[in-house]
């Protein structure tokens, strides 16, 4: 396969540094634009090209995978995908951008295995790693970079373990950025790059021994709650406040159900070890002990009929997708106390069963107003169903937080194990200074609070988990902790998740992920948002949120004049990112002579 022509799936595939160059110079040349996915672990706007005139968009969700129709050269560096050492004494390790940080279950070209990743090859033939990582590590090294991915730490980042970049600009021609160049400042605009500034071919990483870590994770009430979600803490009762808490954690992270009868938090922390001779570890068990698979089907399953109730033809094709998980749900719900509803779904579901999906949407469509209005009760009996407390639970660790060792490469990534296929989930993520975090908490409370009507105060906290976790302060230009460190940003941040069910019927950007946006800003919270999740919708010469952001941001104009610089074909922006950054009159790329 040739890397200069695109292979049946619509990507380009080059093999190597001196391949990229070749597609970015013909790019130049035929006044085409070109982007580069990783994982697909971002909106899919903010990935692929535009599409061509008259073509079809792409929904602009996450997962998508195929590229969309036209000329413009979308390139998959799967092929691209070694490392090599630099310096041993240093531990300097030079990344080809194509390679993933951890195994990719869903990597369409087969580049995602466990034993192609870097992490993993990292420790097992130099006994090396990183400082910390994100909640999963599917993502290609170029990929989490380009978008300033991180993990959930105030102490720890893989950011500091940065060193350089190697990337080809718009006129095809190659850099080498490193932190150690006479004059640094222009490293500090590689991440995040959001794939504007260039082709990163390479990543160049100072890497530090493997160590391992160990933790607990408990499912509480919020009064039983180890930490103190709302106020200044409890130093008598050894229950912190979030942001002491965020400090003083090496690594955590909480998902909040703050929907009405749910409110339950998982509280999830670990500690850096050395390693040891001989370790054996006990991973943290991301769905229970007996069959995670089986409980992700099970979730499925009652999140597609919850987030499809209004349409349930919508749900049909999860609903078909495994019959042993309706089976299992339907058990569930006769030895659960679930009310009027629950009685309902549980014979519409025997009907799946016993003749078909279809039958089972017939049976429930007449039903439907009366599942919505019931909705706010039942969800909370469902959530029992797949979250227990840990005060509910059998067996002779009951009461007991779940406890685990593991590698650090291995264990940081904590979500590795939820499935894209059969919990797909979506999330907008916004970041706000760490001093600010009892403010910004308060104010999700008596906003989930103030509806009078059940109904409204659901559809306020969504129907999925909100997950609240921290980064460092960072140097990177439009890295969304930022700081120059004598602004309110020098702490840290605080990163506030909801998460969003792929497979639901209704948009979340307008059912879910607007009230947050509007919520902060209306009170005065500053926030930026991960630049890969969820975005503001913005009317092209609609200014109001351009305008915003760029208030967040100290070396926003820094960054588009690198931008223009760096590319002064424009072969690497979309309508997208002309949106986020307000660049309606920027010329789109035209071909240029030989």
């Amino acid at each position: 396969m040739s890397g200069t022509a695109p292979g049946p799936d619509g990507f380009h595939h080059p093999a190597s540094e001196a391949e990229i160059v070749a597609l970015v110079r013909r790019a130049r040349r035929e006044g085409l634009q070109l982007r580069v996915r990783g994982a697909a672990h971002s909106v899919s706007h903010a990935i692929y090209t535009d599409a061509a005139d008259g073509a079809a968009e792409l929904p602009n969700r996450v997962g998508v995978q195929a590229p969309p129709a036209g000329p413009n050269l979308n390139v998959m560096l799967d092929r691209h995908n070694g490392w090599r050492v630099r310096d041993a004494a240093r531990k300097l390790v030079e990344a080809d951008a194509g390679i993933h940080l951890g195994r990719d279950p869903s990597d369409p070209a087969g580049a995602g295995a466990l034993e192609r990743s870097l992490l993993w090859q990292l420790w097992r033939e130099r006994g090396w790693t990183l400082l910390d990582t994100g909640g999963v590590t599917h993502q290609t090294v170029s990929g989490f970079t380009a978008t300033g991915s991180s993990g959930g730490s105030l102490q720890f980042s893989a950011n500091r373990n940065l060193f350089g970049f190697r990337f080809v600009d718009g006129r095809g021609e190659l850099h080498e950025l490193t932190r150690e160049d006479a004059d640094p400042d222009r490293f500090h605009a590689l991440c995040p790059h959001l794939g504007l500034l260039g082709v990163v071919t390479a990543v160049i990483f100072e890497c530090v021994e493997a160590f391992e870590i160990a933790g607990s994770e408990a499912t509480t009430t919020l009064a039983d709650c180890p930490v103190d979600l709302f106020g200044a803490g409890d130093d008598a009762a050894g229950r912190p406040s979030l942001e002491r808490w965020l400090r003083e954690t090496p690594f955590g992270r909480l998902e909040w159900w703050p929907q009405r009868g749910v409110e339950r938090v998982l509280t999830w922390k670990a500690a850096r070890l050395d390693s040891r001779p001989g370790f054996e570890p006990r991973p943290y068990r991301r769905f229970g002990d007996d069959d995670p698979e089986a409980a992700q089907h099970l979730i499925g399953v009652l999140f597609a009929i919850i987030g499809n109730i209004g349409d349930l033809s919508a749900a049909k094709p999860k609903l078909e997708d495994d019959f042993d998980a309706l089976r299992r749900t339907l058990e569930l719900l006769g030895e659960a106390d679930l009310g009027a509803a629950g009685r309902l779904l549980a014979r519409a579901l025997a009907a799946a069963i016993e003749f078909g999906v279809d039958a089972a949407i017939t049976l429930l469509k007449p039903a439907a107003p009366l599942l919505e209005r019931e909705l706010p009760d039942l969800y909370p009996r469902l959530v029992d169903l797949f979250i227990p407390l840990d005060a509910d639970r059998g067996g002779a660790g009951r009461g007991r937080p779940q406890t685990f060792e593991d590698w650090s490469w291995h264990g940081l990534p904590m979500d590795n194990a939820a499935s894209d296929v059969l919990i797909p989930t979506e999330f907008t993520e916004a970041w706000i200074p760490l001093g600010r975090a009892r403010e910004a908490m308060a104010l999700l409370r008596d906003y989930f609070a103030e509806p009078t009507d059940d109904g409204a105060a659901l559809r306020r906290a969504g129907t999925y988990a909100w997950e609240l976790y921290a980064a460092m302060p960072e140097r990177f230009w439009l890295n969304p902790s930022y700081s120059d460190g004598s602004d309110e940003w020098r702490d840290g941040a605080l990163r506030i998740d909801p998460y969003w069910y792929a497979d639901n019927a209704a948009d979340p950007v307008d059912a879910l992920f607007a009230g947050l946006w509007h919520l902060l800003r209306d009170a005065g919270i500053p926030f930026r948002l991960h630049w890969g999740k969820f975005h503001p919708r913005r009317p092209a010469g609609d200014r109001t949120w351009v305008d915003y952001f760029k208030a967040q941001y100290p070396r926003w104009d820094d960054f588009l004049r690198l931008r223009a610089e760096l590319d002064p074909g424009n072969l690497f922006l979309t309508d997208y990112w002309r949106d986020r950054f307000g660049l309606w009159d920027v010329p789109r790329p035209v071909p240029r002579e030989p």
